[in-house]
């Protein structure tokens, strides 16, 4: 089984039709007011299906891509919210 991290929330989402699980969302600030998020998946043989991937190759059902999409979409926009939410309280306890 391997791990890897993925900021592109299209190879996340065909990583999940190709088997892949999702262990772990976290969030990555990129400016004072911008935030993305990184992905954490796990699956068998994950460097050759993400090479595939980055070589314009995949294949995919689109109704399996459109769910994974949907639910990886769901997570990151919950890790947001969640990470605003800790900067927030983070800068009323130093008031």
């Amino acid at each position: 089984m391997e791990t890897i991290e993925v900021t592109d929330l299209y190879e996340a989402a065909y990583l999940i039709t190709e088997g892949g699980r999702v262990e772990g969302v976290r969030c990555i600030p990129l400016s004072s007011t911008s935030v993305g998020c990184c992905v954490t998946i796990a699956a068998p043989a994950l460097t050759l299906k993400r090479e595939t991937f980055q070589r314009k190759e995949a294949i995919v059902n689109l109704c399996s891509f459109r769910n994974a999409y949907t639910q990886v979409n769901g997570l990151m926009h919950e890790a947001k919210k969640a990470w605003v939410k800790e900067q927030r309280r983070g800068r009323e306890a130093q008031l």
